[in-house]
């Protein structure tokens, strides 16, 4: 939204602190603050610019809001007196140029709609079809853009501070539309590489969540407690698509186009509203289910554990049947030598000895 007053020069510090609080709620932080932002400027609007001159033709040349952010208006509270003033300058504008199209709709005979390609240049210039061509974006589209834009580079900016960066830590991060619109505008920026390896961690986390979300749907494991891994699949979604609505039918491509404006207006700070979040599980639910993320982590460890041990042992084994191989080649290579012989060895050359000499005896004695 626009309104007659100089930027405050602690814009960015209040993007700042507006960004810390959003993220201890459920969600992309650039999302909400694009939610909460939309939500306040159409507050801001319906208050105080209903009248005013340049927004009423801000409104004419883009046909109004948007579908998403028209209907955000029911939302806002006091806010149909304002609809009605602006809904109906705009109902009669386009009035306007329907009595125009319905006295031109004659319909044309075979003659003229062969005719049709020679004059298709002509009449795409004219009409009600040509004005509704001509409408401009929707104006709080074009400034959710350009508040994302100032809200990633504050991301990106200050991820090297401890605080901001622990918090940002413990939020639901971004959205995959906004932290590839953030790889875009920081391509080259130093604080890049933590912002994706936080995303690693984090999306791997929700990867198994989903996991867990669709085991506990198998028959055996279906009397196990749920926690936070039943709105998964919702977090999921906004994960790669966004926030609901946060991305505008008009916003267009990015990066946003800079645009004229008249000298005094500016852009509304995003407000900081509670936005309410889905499927919020409560506080027994959500230490359980971190004490089942966390024995799947110890698990997979204690199963790494395992098999190195096992790995160990078996490597201690094969040294010590090669220890007792290695000694008996060193033994029968001494006997070899002559350089002793095993008690065995003794005890069956006596025996040998003994038979020799009974034998003898007998032949003398015959």
């Amino acid at each position: 939204m626009l309104f007659r007053e100089q930027r405050a020069p602690s814009s960015k510090f209040m993007a700042y602190f507006q960004l810390l609080e959003t993220f201890k709620q459920s969600g992309c932080p650039v999302c909400i603050k694009l939610e909460e932002g939309s939500l306040k400027a159409l507050d801001g609007l319906m208050y105080e610019q209903v009248n005013d001159p340049f927004t009423r033709e801000r409104l004419v040349a883009s046909h109004g809001f948007c579908n998403w952010h028209a209907w955000m208006i029911p939302h806002v509270q006091s806010s149909a007196l304002g609809a009605a003033l602006i809904y109906r300058h705009l109902l009669e504008e386009t009035l306007s140029h329907l009595v125009a199209a319905r006295q031109g709709a004659h319909p044309r005979g075979f003659w003229q709609r062969l005719g049709k390609p020679l004059s298709r240049s002509r009449e795409e210039q004219s009409g009600m079809l040509a004005w509704r061509r001509r409408k401009t974006r929707c104006y709080l589209c074009t400034f959710a853009r350009r508040s994302e834009r100032d809200d990633l580079k504050t991301i990106l900016g200050h991820l090297g501070e401890a605080g901001f960066a622990e918090a940002f830590l413990h939020s639901s991060g971004l959205c995959l539309p906004h932290l590839t619109q953030a790889m875009t505008i920081g391509r080259d920026h130093p604080n890049l590489p933590v912002l994706l390896a936080a995303h690693e961690r984090r999306w791997r986390d929700l990867s198994w969540e989903l996991e867990e979300f669709a085991r506990k749907f198998d028959y055996r494991y279906a009397d196990e407690p749920k926690g936070r891994e039943s709105g998964s699949w919702r977090r999921a979604l906004e994960t790669l698509a966004g926030r609901p609505g946060a991305f505008g039918p008009e916003r267009g491509d990015w990066p946003p186009p800079q645009e004229p404006r008249p000298e005094g207006w500016v852009e509304a700070q995003t407000g900081s509203a509670q936005a309410a979040s889905s499927e919020q599980p409560g506080e027994v639910e959500c230490l359980r289910f971190e004490n089942d993320r966390l024995r799947h982590h110890l698990e997979a460890a204690l199963a790494r554990q395992a098999e190195d041990r096992q790995s160990r042992l078996a490597l201690e084994a094969q040294v010590l049947k090669l220890t007792s191989e290695l000694k008996t080649t060193g033994t029968n290579l001494a006997s070899g030598r002559g350089g002793g012989v095993p008690s065995g060895a003794e005890a069956q050359a006596g025996d040998l000895d003994g038979q020799t000499v009974d034998t003898e005896e007998g032949v003398s004695n015959r």
